[in-house]
C-alpha cells in the first residue's frame, strides 16, 4: 500500500476531498462485488453494525491526516510518521486485552518519535515538515486504534463487509466537506486516478489487509508492512522528483529497526509460549 501516497500529490485538491472520492469509488466497487456474488452485508445486531461504523468514522480520520501530513511535506515524511503505529499498536494491544503494557514496547516508541525528531530541522509549527510529522504521528495513532478494534470485529464478520460499512461511514462523514469533488470527477486523469485508487489500493488491499489480522496480532501485521515507507519513498523520488534529505534516511532507519525489532520480539514471545504449551 505504499505507492498510495503518490496520489497524495498526483491529485492536487484537499486530503479531505481526495478522501471522499475514494472512499465513494470504493463503496461503489465493493457495492457491486457484493451484489454480483450474491453475499449479504447485514450484521448480527444495530449494536455491531455501529461499532464497525464508529470505527469508519476513525479510519476516515486517519486517512485526511495522512494525506495532510504528505501534502504540507513529503510523502516520505508521511510515511516514516504513519509508521510508528506497529510500536503503538505494540502498547494498546495488550491493553486492550486487559494486560500491562509491556515496558520496552514503551521504550520502542520514544525511540520512535526520536527518530522523527531526526527528520525535522526545527520543531517550529512553521516548518512544514514538523507539521508533516506532527501529522503523521496523530494518524498513525488512529490507524493503530482502529486497526485493533477491527481485529475485534473480524471474529464475527467478514473483511469485506467490515472494510464497506467502514467506506460507507468514511464517505458520510466527509462528502459535505469534499470541495471541488465534482471539479474532480469531471477530469479525466483524476477521475482514472480515483478509480485506480479506489480499486486497487482501497478495496483490494484494504480487504487483503483486514483478512491478515485474523492470522497475525496488529502488531505483528503492522511491522511486515514497513517496507512500504522504503519503496514509498523511492516512488515519489522517481515519479514525483522528492529527493530525500540526508537526515530523513538517519531518522527513517531509526524508526524502521524499533518496527522491525518489535515483530522479532513478538515472534519470540510466540514461539515460548507455544513451546511452554507444549510442554
Amino acid at each position: 500500500m505504499g505507492n498510495v501516497t503518490l496520489f497524495a500529490k498526483l491529485l492536487p485538491f484537499p486530503a479531505v476531498t481526495i478522501i471522499s472520492g475514494r472512499a465513494l469509488f470504493s463503496v461503489i466497487l465493493l457495492g457491486l462485488f457484493f451484489w454480483l456474488r450474491g453475499k449479504s452485508v447485514s450484521y448480527r445486531s444495530f449494536k455491531d453494525f455501529l461499532f464497525v461504523f464508529g470505527i469508519g468514522i476513525l479510519f476516515a480520520l486517519h486517512w485526511v491526516t495522512y494525506f495532510h501530513s504528505i501534502q504540507v511535506s513529503t510523502v516520505a515524511v508521511g510515511m516514516l510518521s504513519l509508521f510508528t503505529y506497529p510500536v503503538f499498536s505494540a502498547i494498546m494491544e495488550p491493553l486492550f486485552g486487559g494486560k500491562r503494557p509491556d515496558p520496552f514496547s514503551f521504550f520502542l516508541a520514544c525511540f520512535s518519535l526520536f527518530g522523527l525528531f531526526l527528520i525535522v530541522p526545527d520543531l517550529s509549527w512553521d516548518n512544514q515538515m514538523f507539521q508533516g510529522v506532527v501529522w503523521g504521528v496523530v494518524s498513525a495513532v488512529l490507524y493503530a486504534i482502529r486497526n485493533l478494534l477491527t481485529k475485534e470485529m473480524h471474529v464475527h464478520y467478514p473483511s469485506a463487509q467490515i472494510l464497506f460499512t467502514q467506506l460507507i461511514a468514511t464517505a458520510l462523514v466527509l462528502l459535505p466537506f469534499a470541495d471541488g469533488l465534482f471539479v474532480m470527477f469531471a477530469e479525466p486523469k483524476y477521475l482514472l486516478f480515483q478509480v485506480v485508487l479506489a480499486g486497487v489500493f482501497t478495496s483490494l488491499a484494504h480487504t487483503i489487509w483486514i483478512r491478515s489480522l485474523s492470522n497475525l496480532s496488529v502488531t505483528t501485521a503492522g511491522t511486515l508492512s514497513t517496507l512500504s515507507p522504503i519503496y514509498g519513498s523511492l516512488a515519489a523520488w522517481y515519479f514525483l522528483g522528492e529527493v530525500p534529505p540526508e537526515r530523513l534516511w538517519l531518522g527513517g532507519a531509526v524508526i524502521l529497526f524499533c518496527a522491525i525489532l518489535e515483530v522479532f520480539r513478538k515472534k519470540a514471545e510466540s514461539e515460548k509460549r507455544g513451546e511452554v504449551g507444549s510442554g
